[in-house]
């Protein structure tokens, strides 16, 4: 049986200044996996991290190190949150983890257990973990990112994929993740102010919560037959009843013909928040900003 590992850790790798204003995404680790794979190998590139790691046994872990460096200049907390998790086929596995923060002076781990589990089960102890369950206040420093995983009660066929978020500043239980893949959008929201040149589209509006956080996958898009250069999207959640702006993500747009999208990811606490997207320029004056009401609910 083989487990085969993606890490697409372009944010990651990158160096991260760490003077933030709020909560703010400075990374994206995608782990995907396929169980009874063949072959082995290890090949290793700038912002794709993949390895072929055969497993003889339903255990075992793997270290990754020099994953990025993160830089502060001052104390800064940080905290990781598995997002995305898909499952294909017919396997079994529990999947955990942990994080080490390593510069001349301190180490800091921060443990991930249960990171996924798909027809089994995982215990852990019922105590709040920093870095995972709660901010983790780390001391200014430079330190490179080391990522372990370990998996157990491993069988079956097929594939999986988990992300793991990296992120600083205060934990307001609110994120935008970056989210991939196609979508039927024939029954979500059309955001008003919408037009046949720029659209908003939103999964749900109203949310049910589930273990206090819902979420709902939102879609902007552009048409432009003409070319736009670094095209980007920014993404801001907005607490709607104080004003405050939560947390914030830039995303590369995805050229599509004559269109120009951006998929995403909300994941939030109970509350009602606004969404706004500011659009790629198209060369006048300023972008464009179209916003949209979410709540999640008990």
């Amino acid at each position: 049986m083989l487990l085969k590992t993606v890490l697409a850790a372009a944010a990651v790798s990158a160096v991260v200044l760490a003077s933030v204003m709020y909560l703010d995404q400075i990374g994206v680790i995608d782990i995907v996996g396929t169980v009874n794979v063949p072959g082995e190998s290890v090949t290793v590139s700038l912002h794709v991290i993949e390895f072929e790691l055969p497993v003889n046994t339903s255990s075992g872990e793997i270290t990754y190190g020099n994953l990025g460096v993160l830089r502060t200049n001052k104390e800064l907390e940080v905290l990781l949150k598995p997002a995305v998790k898909e499952v294909e086929g017919n396997l079994t596995i529990s999947l955990s983890g942990e994080v080490l923060l390593v510069s001349d002076e301190k180490t800091y781990t921060i443990k991930m257990p249960c990171l996924m589990t798909v027809n089994t089960s995982c215990f852990r102890a019922a105590v709040l973990i920093p870095g995972y369950d709660e901010p983790l206040r780390i001391q200014p420093g430079e330190y490179n990112i080391t990522l372990r995983l370990a998996w157990s009660a491993t069988e079956g066929q097929g594939v999986f994929k988990l992300q793991i978020v990296f992120i600083t500043g205060k934990d307001n239980g609110a994120y935008i993740l970056p989210a991939s893949g196609n979508v039927d959008t024939g029954n979500w929201t059309v955001a008003e102010g919408s037009t046949r040149t720029y659209m908003l589209l939103l999964e749900k509006t109203k949310v049910k919560a589930s273990n206090c956080f819902g979420e709902t996958r939102v879609l902007a898009w552009l048409f432009s037959p003409r070319e736009i250069e670094h095209a980007d999207y920014v993404f801001k959640l907005i607490n709607a009843k104080t004003g405050n702006v939560l947390t914030v993500l830039n995303v590369p747009a995805i050229r599509d013909g004559t269109y120009y999208k951006a998929l995403v990811l909300i994941k939030a606490k109970l509350g009602h928040y606004i969404i706004e997207v500011e659009y790629p320029s198209t060369g006048q004056p300023s972008r464009t900003v179209m916003r949209a009401k979410i709540s999640i609910e008990e």
